[in-house]
């Protein structure tokens, strides 16, 4: 009798012990994030981006990556590309930073994206007919392919997943440059969500839903008469709040904002959040009101490549003056420094290249892993601005056959090409393990 009570005992604590490890953590608080391109992220990610992610910050995958390497159904932390590879940066990078900067240190935050570019909201509706996407353009039906061919079915089943380890506090939309004009809109919003909601076992109406605006008028946005239809979702959805993208830039396609755009609508979906927690004067460390400019310098342990040993006429006729550093190229001439024997670089995580003055050439940074110089190279575009950190572990270039790594162990050439119409004002060259962007400053208008 005392053996089959010692076992029963046993018994009841094991189970006790799988009961607690199966309940959700209260603490995790989990936001279902949907929509199109500016949800699935439309702007490059910089490598600050990824520097110092909090690793209460977590991403569920909900689709496999293989780089980075991240698997179906599994948490990471949340360091961009988040939605799927090769998107960018998205609302919701920021959004987690600035929500963890308002919450005590118990708490972690999660998303679960699933966002489909030129996706219409009935792309997302549970009753979607998997089949019509057979109707869609090429480059559509490979987005929807990552979901099976089916967005929802892939929410619900990844978000049902996330449950199992924490609470579902909210959902963030991004949506509506495909039904730009459409009336219904908010009943079809309001129809996902309560589907979402029953689908997930929560309360009708339990959690807040954020939209964001679209790119304005006033910005050049070719869908800002969708705001009006947006500012009226809280009508038909009480739970539902309107993310303002009021003075926020767009990249010039008239859609999709720019980098600096996303940072700054994260910080705004997370100050919406945070109000319906009550949540009181909000922190936002991300600056708002104007992009940052950044500004690198090279320090101890740094590879510093030596301007008494630039070469201007790598290819074609130019000069250099190493005092003040102006390089001065040929028609699409291209100097710096050349190696006979190759260096290794591969041991460092950035090269830095920073001009002292904007880009007025449309100068690139390029990077030849091959003696000859008529073979394809890295290229890294300035764009008018004056600072380029690429991350060496990260360096492609293009070849005929498609896109391949740079073999960084073997550099034998590295340098500026230019049109030749006006100078190249050089900063600096380096190569580096350290953050780059420990130094920042106001753009100045």
């Amino acid at each position: 009798m005392k053996l089959f009570k010692l076992l029963l005992a046993g018994m009841l604590a094991v189970s006790t012990n799988i009961s607690a490890m199966a309940k959700p953590d209260p603490n995790f608080h989990i936001y279902i994030c949907i929509g199109q391109s500016n949800m699935e992220g439309n702007a490059a990610i910089q490598p600050f981006d990824r520097l110092d992610v909090p690793q209460r910050f977590k991403v569920m995958a909900t689709v496999d990556f293989k780089d980075p390497q991240r698997s179906l159904g599994e948490w990471y932390v949340a360091c961009p590309p988040l939605v799927r590879e090769n998107t960018g940066l998205t609302p919701m990078d920021y959004f987690g930073r600035t929500m963890l900067d308002n919450l005590p240190d118990e708490i972690s935050v999660g998303v679960v994206p699933v966002a489909v570019g030129g996706c219409r909201i009935e792309h997302l509706f549970k009753d979607y007919d998997s089949a019509s996407v057979s109707e869609e353009a090429e480059w559509f039906k490979a987005f929807m392919k990552a979901y099976d061919n089916h967005p929802y079915r892939r929410l619900i089943e990844c978000a049902k997943k996330a449950q199992e380890k924490g609470v579902i506090k909210g959902i963030l939309l991004h949506q509506g440059e495909s039904n730009n004009g459409d009336k219904d809109w908010c009943k079809k919003v309001k129809r996902l969500y309560d589907d979402i909601l029953s689908d997930l076992g929560l309360e009708p109406g339990s959690i807040p839903l954020l939209a964001g605006e679209m790119v304005r008028k006033s910005q050049g946005g070719i869908c800002g008469d969708m705001n009006a239809v947006i500012a009226t979702l809280p009508a038909t959805l009480q739970t539902a709040r309107v993310v303002s993208t009021e003075g926020l830039a767009q990249k010039g396609d008239g859609l999709h904002f720019t980098a600096h755009t996303y940072r700054v609508l994260g910080c705004r979906y997370a100050l919406e959040m945070l109000e319906t927690m009550g949540v009181k004067d909000p922190y936002v460390a991300y600056s708002e009101q104007k992009p940052l400019e950044f500004t690198a310098k090279p320090r101890k342990g740094d590879y510093v490549f030596d301007f008494n040993d630039f070469i201007p006429s790598i290819w074609g006729e130019g000069t250099f003056d190493s005092s003040s550093r102006v390089f001065s190229t040929g028609k699409w001439g291209f100097g710096g420094w050349e190696f006979e024997n190759s260096i290794n670089l591969s041991g460092y995580r950035y090269l830095v290249a920073e001009l002292d003055g904007e880009d007025t050439d449309d100068v690139e940074l390029r990077v030849f892993d091959t003696a000859s110089y008529l073979e394809k190279s890295y290229e890294g575009k300035f764009g008018g601005g004056k600072l380029i950190v690429a991350e060496l572990n990260g360096m492609m270039k293009r070849l005929e056959t498609g896109i391949v790594a740079l073999d960084t162990s073997k550099v034998y050439r590295i340098g500026f090409w230019g049109h030749g119409k006006n100078p190249i004002r050089i900063k600096h060259v380096f190569a580096t393990n350290n953050n780059p962007y420990d130094s920042t400053e106001e753009l100045k208008e």
